[in-house]
């Protein structure tokens, strides 16, 4: 079931604009959403290449203006007052953007899976933005690919325009951080809240102030440690605990199978596996989920246990991709 608010304006390029009304019987058949999208009132979404995934929410006043593409995946999440102004805006499932944010920019900007942008961020794409797989970024933080303004006629030597990418797992913490131009921040490091980033961030490292410095040596613990299968496999038993705790009613239906292969006989009472290693070469079933340790990849079948165990893991839990 797809629902869409009061005043709502969906143009896409080669066809006429959709406006909601009361008339609940307006087709919107021809609209490229996918089941359980929830639209809320006052937003306007303008591009040529739409696509918004299941069960994702745009709430209401959002302004969503990409000349080319504007494609969401799943279990999205677009907080209240948002705007999106670029010529493509791109991101996998299980992404919240908060309220307020403000995405703008002459260039693409893209985003992976199970991302996390707290309310009042900024995203700007004047060159290039790329952010990876599951990225946390914290609430008023600015993340900038230019840095501009003193007249260039006037001899002013400060200008830059440039790519910026956030790789995977980095984690900009709490709030009022601010990303300078033409950075790679670096896979699994930590930026400290408050911080002013002003150098390229090697991965697994911490770095804090103003301007941030390295700080991962004072630090009597680093960000990440090693851990095993085994652990990893230990430590989903005790999620799975907790999270039968939380919906009981899905107890029972979470199996433990070490490696999974074609010739796997799963029980019809149970819909998610967690594995070791997921060696079948087939889809399982449609209503078997199998997430796969080693690779921290799952089969996507969007049932109702999955979507509720997925988000049960986001964001500091667990972060699996889908195949």
């Amino acid at each position: 079931m797809i629902k869409i608010g009061q005043n709502v304006r969906i143009e896409i390029e080669g066809y006429a604009p959709y406006v909601s009304d009361f008339d609940d019987e307006k087709e919107i058949g021809y609209l490229p959403l996918e089941d359980n999208v929830t639209i809320g009132d006052n937003t306007i979404i303008r591009t040529k290449d739409l696509h918004i995934g299941y069960g994702t929410v745009i709430e209401e006043n959002c302004k969503i203006f990409c000349k080319e593409k504007f494609d969401i995946g799943d279990n999205c999440f677009i907080g209240h007052d948002t705007k999106i102004l670029v010529p493509t805006f791109e991101c996998g499932d299980y992404v919240e953007l908060h309220n307020h944010l403000f995405c703008n920019g002459e260039h693409p900007c893209k985003l992976g899976y199970n991302i996390w942008i707290g309310q009042n961020c900024i995203l700007n794409a004047r060159a290039p933005l790329t952010i990876g797989n599951g990225v946390g970024i914290g609430t008023y933080s600015c993340v900038w690919t230019h840095g501009m303004h003193g007249e260039l006629l006037e001899g002013c030597t400060v200008y830059k325009v440039a790519p910026t990418v956030i790789e995977e797992d980095a984690w900009i913490v709490g709030s009022f951080n601010v990303i300078a131009t033409g950075l790679t921040i670096g896979k699994r490091c930590i930026i400290l809240s408050g911080s002013q980033v002003t150098k390229n961030v090697p991965p697994e490292t911490v770095w804090g102030g103003d301007p941030a410095v390295d700080i991962t040596a004072k630090l009597k613990n680093k960000p990440y440690r090693p851990i095993t299968i085994q652990e990893k496999y230990e430590m989903m038993g005790k999620f799975v605990e907790e999270f039968y705790e939380i919906y009981p009613q899905y107890r029972g239906q979470v199996a433990f199978i070490p490696e999974v292969d074609f010739d796997t006989d799963v029980s019809k009472d149970v819909h998610i596996v967690i594995a070791k290693n997921n060696l079948a070469s087939d889809e399982p079933r449609p209503d078997l989920t199998v997430f796969d340790l080693t690779t921290k990849r799952y089969n996507k079948q969007l049932t109702e246990i999955e979507i509720a165990f997925i988000k049960f893991l986001l964001y500091e839990k667990a972060r699996f991709l889908p195949q």
